[in-house]
């Protein structure tokens, strides 16, 4: 077997590769496997969700917090963005379940506005 003929093979048996992950992470229910960047993130890097992603991966709603709270946080790390921007990003995170939204707080009162705490 020649070097072109084995280069050949190796490039088919890649291409079968990368449609076999491709299959596989869509039938997981997550983003079809990008052969560029090898990610399977659901949402873009420098995003408002990557910085609600960083805030839960730090601990910061290892407490519940309310979306001035949250606004408060992103301002002290100088993303200076308003509570309606951060309304779609927060309900997709909860979707996702890496945070739950609720009125019940850990102590048994009850608020009336929505908490945002880590599932």
């Amino acid at each position: 077997m020649s070097r072109d003929d084995k280069m050949i093979i190796e490039e088919q048996l890649r291409k079968i590769l990368d449609d076999h992950e491709r299959r596989i992470s869509e039938l997981e229910g997550k983003r079809a496997y990008n052969n560029k960047t090898n990610s399977l993130n659901w949402y873009k890097h420098g995003s408002t969700i990557d910085k609600i992603v960083t805030l839960i991966n730090e601990g910061f709603f290892n407490k519940a917090q309310k979306i001035a709270n949250i606004v408060s946080e992103l301002k002290n790390r100088d993303f200076h963005l308003k509570a309606p921007d951060l309304t779609l990003p927060l309900r997709k995170i909860v979707r996702k379940g890496l945070l739950k939204r609720t009125k019940v707080l850990p102590d048994e009162s009850k608020a009336k506005k929505w908490h945002y705490i880590k599932s």
